[in-house]
Formats: structure tokens, sequence, C-alpha cells
């Protein structure tokens, strides 16, 4: 597959926003909730909490992870100027 313009690019991130909302996040809510409910009904809380703080992250990851690295972001941009810069 060889992308050829940017409305080839723009159809990909389609793609991956679609993705990412209808199979994706809620695979990720599911095992969240799964084994939240296993620490919680053995009692491990200290499992628990850290499995909760390490699924926040990624659940994080890949929500915003597209906004912000896309090619407008401020992150980009800030990254931009400073190896511009640099150079």
């Amino acid at each position: 597959m060889i992308i050829h313009n940017a409305a080839d690019i723009a159809a990909l991130d389609a793609v991956w926003n679609e993705i990412v909302s209808r199979w994706i996040g809620p695979f990720i809510i599911m095992f969240m909730g799964a084994f939240s409910l296993k620490f919680l009904l053995n009692r491990q809380w200290t499992q628990f909490i850290t499995f909760l703080a390490m699924g926040i992250m990624v659940t994080v990851i890949v929500y915003i992870a597209p906004v912000m690295f896309s090619q407008n972001s401020a992150a980009v941009e800030s990254v931009s100027s400073v190896v511009k810069q640099i150079n």
C-alpha cells in the first residue's frame, strides 16, 4: 500500500479513530473492569490500585495519543521549533 497524498492519510486517520472508538476502547474498559473486579473480590488492594493506575495510563495513551501527536498539535510544533533552533 502506497500513500500518495493527504487524502490517503486522512482516510487512514478516520479508520484509526473508528477502530479505537468501536473496538479498542471498549475492549480496554472490559479488560480493566474484569481484572479490577478480580482483585477486589480477592481483596488484593495493592494489586488493584497498581492495575487501576496502569490501566488509566494506557487508556489515556490510547485516547489522547492521536490528538497529542498529530501534525498540528502543540507538542509537535514545540518540538519542531526546538529542533529548528538547534539546527
